[in-house]
């Protein structure tokens, strides 16, 4: 497909997970270190006389409850002139409903392209505040990088990242909810943990990851366990090929190791990849 302009919708990983409370809007308040890493759908977007959204993955629906297409909707209606119609293919390469924020990624991406299509008419600001409308990690994806997600994930503060990781994802095949997820976290919610002191004293600048993967955890991960034990045992054989730290991404089900080196990153996803198990192996972006 030759098309006027191309985008990456890169993928999210939650390095740990904290849910700290209930909302009086039904949302949950979250403190997340949320990360984009190079796994990533393409958008292509070619210029049309209606919008149509084509995707190459069949039980995707390309019709109007599409985040790809209630971007664009919203930042037309944002636009308060006459908006151009496209024609849009989503290459799918992030599984669904696996943590990865697939879906949210490349709402965001819509959105930036949009944005160079129109010559800017909207700050990397006034995207995110479009992007909250829509859901509650897309404004985070708007930019990508690393950052401290609080709130329903709409508040951040970027973070900057020095030194090469590796991660080994782990899709056990299996799609979650995030509002099962959530269904399952019980009454009480408590914040004081290792994770959450080190969150909180999180403002900006530079991250160290050296402890951040020392005091990872994700409150969803026991529910996920108990309904899935694959996720657990995932977790497992990540360790015992030579990860530093596992965890799970957002409400799951995808698992991740984190590893210092490329060799023994790849030796462990090639092991994931002759047991069947769907697997990339990725570096923060």
């Amino acid at each position: 497909m030759e098309s006027l302009l191309v985008e990456k919708a890169y993928a999210k990983i939650n390095l740990g997970l904290k849910v700290v409370g209930r909302r009086p809007d039904g949302y949950h308040e979250i403190l997340s270190v949320a990360q984009c890493v190079d796994l990533a759908d393409v958008l292509y977007f070619e210029l049309a006389s209606s919008d149509q959204l084509t995707c190459s993955l069949d039980s995707l629906s390309p019709g109007p409850d599409n985040l790809v297409c209630r971007a664009v909707d919203a930042f037309h209606a944002q636009l308060g002139r006459p908006a151009q119609s496209f024609r849009i293919h989503l290459e799918k390469n992030i599984p669904i409903g696996a943590g990865l924020g697939g879906g949210s990624a490349d709402a965001a991406a819509a959105l930036r392209v949009l944005n160079r299509f129109y010559d800017q008419p909207f700050s990397n600001a006034d995207l995110r505040q479009i992007a909250a409308t829509l859901g509650s990690d897309i404004p985070f994806l708007v930019e990508g990088g690393t950052a401290l997600m609080r709130g329903r994930g709409e508040i951040l503060n970027k973070l900057s990242w020095v030194g090469a990781v590796f991660y080994v994802l782990a899709y056990p095949e299996v799609e979650i909810s995030t509002a099962w997820a959530y269904g399952q976290l019980g009454p009480i919610l408590t914040e004081d943990s290792p994770y959450f002191n080190f969150i909180v004293s999180l403002s900006g600048g530079c991250v160290d990851h050296d402890r951040l993967f020392e005091v990872l955890e994700n409150d969803f991960t026991p529910a996920v366990d108990r309904a899935y034990p694959i996720v657990a045992e995932l977790r497992s054989q990540l360790d015992r090929v030579g990860a530093r730290a596992t965890s799970m991404s957002g409400s799951g089900s995808t698992v991740y190791g984190v590893f210092d080196d490329r060799k023994t990153a790849s030796q462990a996803q090639s092991a994931l990849q002759r047991q069947g198990c769907r697997s990339f192996l990725c570096q923060p972006v």
